[in-house]
């Protein structure tokens, strides 16, 4: 199958929109995720992605920003994924 090339506005990758649902708790973020996801692959047939990328602003239960600190005093502004895929699913073993 051809990849399609629209016209003058055609942007890389999709953006998924959660600014309508305010200030919300990470468990309910997470809820949004898998059900967009879920969409995505019931919905749209989407089977894989390359590069994706999550930007969250981090605040308190009043919507304040607040900063993401290590646990040893630091600010923490980038976080690469703690999901482990094994090495396994990179070959046909």
């Amino acid at each position: 199958m051809k990849n399609y090339k629209g016209g003058p506005f055609d942007p890389d990758g999709l953006t998924i929109s959660y600014k309508e649902l305010g200030t919300i708790s990470l468990d309910e973020l997470k809820q949004a995720i898998l059900a967009d996801l879920a969409a995505l692959k019931d919905i749209y047939n989407v089977q894989y992605v390359n590069a994706p990328r999550l930007k969250i602003f981090v605040t308190n239960e009043y919507g304040e920003k607040i900063r993401v600190r290590r646990p040893g005093g630091g600010c923490v502004y980038y976080m690469d994924t703690h999901h482990y895929r094994p090495a396994c699913k990179d070959y046909e073993l």
